[in-house]
């Protein structure tokens, strides 16, 4: 069986990456998608490789989470999120077996080839307090050891500031 390249195919090997790169630097992640599912202690179950790492978002974020979470095409059977993941910094450890209390937290976005920001991305900068973690991989179909993600983290008025100089 071979595959053809396609947009999802795409999508699904930036997200891989982006995965994989997470477990190596120490983040930990958790989709807007399960977010949106809710949690009914605060306290969400976010993945890095093969860990589950329990984490308590504060009650201050609780309307940012639901914001962020809430579809932007109002489907609940094929929803779209604004962003793509919340990412949480959790280090390198062998066991995560306590629940993260105070967590830094930040939204992710993966950008593949010359992705750009769309148009409820920018409307949603100004409204996260929350910074924002842009990860960018050019070519996702160079073999693995060739794959290169920058990334880069600012606030949401950072990010438009830079867009409203070009």
């Amino acid at each position: 069986m071979s595959l053809d390249v396609t947009n999802a195919l795409k999508g699904a090997l930036g997200e891989l990456y982006y995965k994989e790169g997470c477990d190596q630097k120490g983040w930990a992640y958790l989709s807007v998608e399960s977010l949106n599912s809710g949690s009914a202690d605060g306290i969400f179950v976010f993945k890095k490789g093969f860990h589950r790492i329990r984490v308590r978002i504060p009650e201050s974020l609780n309307k940012e989470m639901e914001l962020v979470s809430h579809p932007t095409n109002e489907s609940v059977e094929n929803p779209s999120f604004v962003f793509d993941f919340l990412a949480c910094k959790v280090g390198t450890k062998e066991k995560y077996d306590t629940i993260i209390e105070k967590p830094q937290l930040c939204w992710a976005e993966i950008k593949t080839g010359k992705g750009d920001f769309s148009k409820n991305q920018i409307e949603m900068l100004s409204l996260i307090k929350l910074p924002l973690a842009v990860f960018h991989i050019e070519n996702v179909l160079v073999p693995p050891q060739r794959i290169e993600i920058s990334w880069d983290i600012r606030s949401g008025k950072e990010w438009l500031e830079e867009f409203n100089q070009q």
